[in-house]
């Protein structure tokens, strides 16, 4: 079974890369698997949501709290 983490590269740009579910608004990995939820899926990003509640997990769905 292979990895999607095998292919990681945190510094490198995609179109076809992971996306905000709330906007659509491309973000990178690294940035999915820090303020993704635990499949590395983004509710939420710079663009449509504070940092506050990123940090705290208010962008996820049903509101749970980390």
């Amino acid at each position: 079974m292979r990895s999607q983490r095998e292919d990681w590269r945190p510094m490198e740009s995609s179109t076809a890369g992971p996306r905000c579910r709330n906007c659509g608004t491309h973000v990178t990995q690294q940035f999915a698997r820090v303020f993704g939820d635990n499949g590395d899926v983004v509710h939420g990003c710079p663009a449509c949501t504070t940092y506050r509640e990123m940090q705290s997990g208010g962008h996820l769905p049903g509101n749970r709290r980390r």
